[in-house]
């Protein structure tokens, strides 16, 4: 059974309806999904941070600062994060872990699929 016979793949849009780093939002079956479009990607995550439960999605998109050494500062934009907006805790856009693992806790992301040009969120099965 694919994720459409499943009823899983929800269609948001054509992909040039997306503006760049800046998230859409939507609610799939019943939950509060944002989508973001960056230069590498689509990304799609519940909208609501783990720590205290802002609405991620209203944070900014953005590269981070890597580990380096004392005095040194280096900022890249290979991975992205998204930025909450409550506290400035940054969550890989990918993988939803925290950037220094100042948390165990991570975003839910969702995987995004694109067909002939349309955009569509993949949610798993509630339980």
């Amino acid at each position: 059974m694919t994720a459409v016979q499943a009823g899983l793949r929800h269609h948001v849009g054509a992909v040039g309806d997306f503006e760049l780093n800046a998230f859409r939002l939507f609610t799939l079956a019943g939950r509060p999904v944002g989508v973001v479009r960056t230069e590498q990607g689509f990304f799609a995550m519940r909208n609501r941070c783990p720590h205290q439960g802002a609405d991620i999605c209203a944070g900014r998109v953005s590269g981070t600062m890597l580990p380096s050494d004392p005095q040194e500062y280096r900022y890249s934009e290979e991975t992205l994060v998204v930025v909450c907006p409550w506290h400035r805790w940054e969550f890989d856009l990918g993988t939803g872990h925290s950037v220094g693992q100042v948390t165990r806790k991570r975003l839910v992301t969702y995987p995004v699929e694109i067909v002939d040009g349309e955009l569509f969120v993949v949610l798993k099965a509630a339980r």
